[in-house]
């Protein structure tokens, strides 16, 4: 089983989304499998939105139709936002979407000894773990992170990264793969011209 908070591997060896934020980076990288097929969905199907909760300890409950369209719907919605993140126009649908679904899913807090809160399933299977990734996205924003969780605009990728630069101002997945492909692509219809 892994950690529910991996953020699993990382595209040109940048380092993975901190923390609980770690499991919205994992949650919105389910579009592509990067280990096997970066092309491949890894929740295609029901049975794929399964296993991803089972092996991430957030299954318990049959994945039926309706809660595989939801956990579709707010992974799209969550990369429409982390697309604006990277200074692109998002898909204000996609958002509309994840805003009527994100009041009717189930979050809850853990308090420790400490006082601290932590975000916590509010029940096992596919509605608590979609309310787990939408509460651990509000606990990265009180934290000042949520904003640096991007997604690449490269003309085939689309792959959830964290920025690390000093000023929040990293474009690409990976400079050596997606940024340099656009920038030599840039300079070779510039020299053309």
């Amino acid at each position: 089983m892994t950690d529910p908070y991996e953020a699993g591997p990382q595209s040109g060896g940048r380092p993975p989304a901190p923390g609980r934020l770690g499991l919205v980076q994992a949650f919105v990288n389910t579009h592509f499998d990067l280990v096997h097929d970066h092309g491949a969905d890894l929740l295609a199907a029901p049975a794929g939105l399964a296993g991803w909760l089972e092996e991430r300890g957030l299954g318990g409950r049959p994945v039926t139709r309706a809660v595989h369209g939801r956990a579709l719907a707010v992974r799209e919605g969550l990369r429409a936002v982390l697309t604006h993140h990277n200074g692109s126009d998002a898909d204000s649908e996609a958002i509309a979407a994840l805003s009527v679904l994100s009041g009717g899913l189930p979050a809850a807090v853990h308090v420790g000894a400490d006082g601290r809160t932590v975000p916590v399933p509010a029940q096992s299977g596919g509605d608590g773990a979609l309310g787990l990734v939408l509460a651990v996205a509000h606990e990265a924003q009180a934290a000042g992170t949520w904003k640096r969780l991007k997604v690449c605009p490269g003309p085939h990728c689309g792959w959830a990264f964290y920025d690390t630069s000093r000023n929040a101002s990293g474009t690409w997945c990976s400079m050596q793969v997606c940024g340099g492909r656009v920038k030599a692509r840039a300079y070779r219809t510039r020299s053309r011209a």
